[in-house]
């Protein structure tokens, strides 16, 4: 009897000992592990290396062209104001024009309030808004914008340029109202430098009735408008070489030069060019004549323009009316 109590007693206490020895075999727990922490890599009898956790994002995508409200895949594109000869250190029209193909829609609204010529920067500011909100209110505030645009001649190019650009975007607005449109920049660039024509003009700088091409007496004296796109004048060239004639009215940025012509000196013409801080297409040619016989200009050369004898791009600057920037009504 004393020798099976003993027995049991004896069984009793092995039996933490088998527990202890059997969780030895067992593999290590994986509660709440990726199935890689133990892993083995194949062929390298090493532990691979522990993969961290995966973190959920702690907010939303906010809405706006990167949330929930961008254009999808198949988003129709509208292409946006081109690159312009502008930056952040030139004139009113520059520095507003480089907001405005940048996207900074608000700054732009900001920056005219209370300015002359305002109504064609907010229109493009209104359409600015527009594209990137989507909003139906912002549209119609764009649409009535682009309305109250005064029509815009080629000469402003830049100011052309927006106002051609916030009627178009308008109108394929209208043509598909409830699209967002994904929004690329603009092709080419939004004014060539260019000289393209030189027109004759008086003492009030308004263009006169001349033959055919740009002429004046050999003594000289005859004022010239050096048409075309330009924005700071380097040098002015006569015949290619750097010349210092008088300047009457001009010449600082984005403004039209005038220039009063030389005497002659023997020469029957001179040849005009200038420089930029780019390249600028096309020369012109004012000529030298003492006849005294006028002949009646064409149409298409009234008010003394001579076209460039070179091949510039870009708008002409003596734009007809006809050629004005286009409206929209709301």
């Amino acid at each position: 009897m004393k020798c099976q109590s003993r027995s049991h007693l004896i069984g009793l206490a092995l039996v933490p000992v088998l527990v202890l020895g059997v969780s030895a075999c067992l593999p290590p727990s994986t509660d709440g592990a990726s199935p890689s922490t133990s892993s083995v890599s194949p062929g390298s009898g090493s532990p691979a290396r522990s993969q961290p956790t995966a973190v959920e994002p702690t907010a939303n995508q906010p809405v706006g062209p990167a949330g929930p409200g961008a254009p999808q895949a198949d988003a129709p594109v509208v292409r946006w104001v081109p690159i312009g000869p502008v930056g952040p250190n030139d004139p009113t029209s520059g520095q507003r024009y480089l907001l405005l193909q940048q996207r900074q829609c608000d700054a732009l609204a900001q920056s005219v309030e209370g300015a002359d010529d305002a109504a064609v920067w907010q229109a493009g500011a209104a359409v600015c808004s527009a594209l990137q909100t989507g909003s139906r209110s912002d549209w119609q505030r764009a649409a009535a914008a682009v309305a109250a645009t005064p029509r815009i001649p080629q000469t402003q190019c830049l100011e052309y340029v927006v106002a051609s650009a916030s009627a178009s975007l308008l109108a394929q607005h209208r043509s598909n109202p409830g699209a967002v449109f994904a929004v690329e920049p603009g092709q080419g660039e939004a004014c060539p430098r260019h000289l393209d024509g030189l027109t004759v003009v008086n003492e009030d700088l308004q263009p006169v009735a001349t033959t055919a091409r740009a002429t004046g007496p050999s003594t000289g004296g005859t004022i010239v408008r050096l048409d075309g796109y330009y924005v700071r004048v380097g040098d002015i060239l006569f015949d290619g070489v750097p010349a210092f004639p008088e300047i009457v009215s001009g010449g600082g940025d984005y403004q039209t030069l005038y220039l009063r012509m030389p005497a002659s000196e023997g020469r029957q013409s001179l040849r005009i060019s200038i420089t930029d801080t780019v390249d600028i297409a096309g020369t012109v040619t004012f000529f030298y004549d003492d006849s005294g016989t006028t002949s009646s200009p064409s149409p298409s050369e009234s008010g003394g323009t001579l076209p460039a004898t070179g091949q510039p791009t870009g708008p002409s600057s003596t734009a007809p009316a006809s050629e004005l920037s286009p409206t929209a009504a709301p």
